[in-house]
């Protein structure tokens, strides 16, 4: 049975070649949420899930196919959208690949009862398996949440009305960043971000063996293409809001160079990455966005 604060809730799960394991993940989902949209970006010749079977099994599962990698905001949008057609209040935002924990909805939504003012974006504190330690420190002696600049999407409990004002998810980014500008927009607008202190999922960011660096953790592993991304996203979003949030550009600034001189000497394919990277600068000073058409990156 659904927790009765939980009703006003609909999940949007993003897609993409889902591996085997997203259908138990999916059910440790299911009955925390009134609704679960997920929006599928995988070609429809190489789609992994079987939807007809999925919605069977799972009645209070809806299923959009792209047929096409639209990205990742356009897919945020659509749920967004959805659940404003529908009336829900919240949308609870999940990777693919994130593992909810149970009481998972349940806390984010007592959290949004006690915040104030109300915040727009309730993130989720995390145990990442990588690097072995939450995404921040669980102590409760300085109370269950704390007020943050930026959240990563997964988990993210997100108030519908509030986000479609400020335009919902920039979609010109495709993938990369879109958490981060959101909430930054989100910001600049008067609203707050704050994260719960509860670990309430299992997620990792990146693929593994990416390195760790003093002060910046471990820098995700990425393919080219998400360099690429990357790169060009992480440019446009500090020449945009250095002014209001400089403590957090610099930060970014100074993460994205490192990240470039690791991966530059230290990873797999640095030739095809660091033309990526250059790529991605380039692109972001000519304003060249949307999806990623170089050939020699993808």
């Amino acid at each position: 049975m659904i927790p009765q604060s939980s009703v006003s809730v609909c999940a949007v799960v993003v897609t993409y070649f889902p591996d085997v394991g997203f259908v138990e993940r999916l059910r440790q989902l299911v009955p925390q949420v009134a609704k679960v949209v997920i929006i599928d970006n995988t070609f429809a010749e190489n789609s992994a899930l079987d939807m007809k079977r999925l919605v069977e099994e799972f009645p209070q599962v809806a299923v959009f196919e792209n047929r096409a990698n639209k990205g990742i905001a356009t897919a945020l949008n659509q749920g967004l959208d959805f659940a404003a057609s529908e009336g829900y209040e919240w949308i609870v935002t999940l990777d693919q690949d994130t593992q909810c924990h149970a009481e998972m909805v349940p806390t984010l939504l007592k959290l949004s009862e006690t915040c104030q003012p109300k915040p727009l974006v309730i993130g989720s504190n995390y145990f990442d398996p990588q690097a072995n330690r939450t995404k921040v420190s669980s102590s409760h002696q300085d109370g269950d949440y704390f007020e943050q600049k930026t959240v990563i999407t997964s988990g993210s409990l997100i108030d519908v009305r509030m986000a479609r004002s400020i335009g919902g998810f920039r979609e010109d980014f495709f993938i990369d960043q879109v958490d981060h500008e959101f909430c930054l927009r989100a910001r600049k607008h008067g609203h707050v971000i704050v994260i719960s202190r509860k670990p309430v999922m299992t997620h990792s960011v990146g693929r593994l063996g990416g390195v760790r660096l003093p002060f910046l953790g471990i820098l995700p592993n990425h393919p080219p293409v998400r360099k690429y991304y990357i790169a060009r996203n992480t440019v446009v979003t500090v020449s945009n809001y250095w002014r209001t949030e400089p403590a957090w550009c610099t930060r970014r600034l100074v993460r994205l160079l490192l990240g470039f001189i690791e991966m530059a000497l230290l990873e797999q394919q640095r030739a095809r990455k660091t033309y990526a990277f250059v790529c991605g600068v380039n692109d972001a000073l000519h304003k060249q966005m949307g999806q990623c058409e170089r050939r020699l990156i993808n």
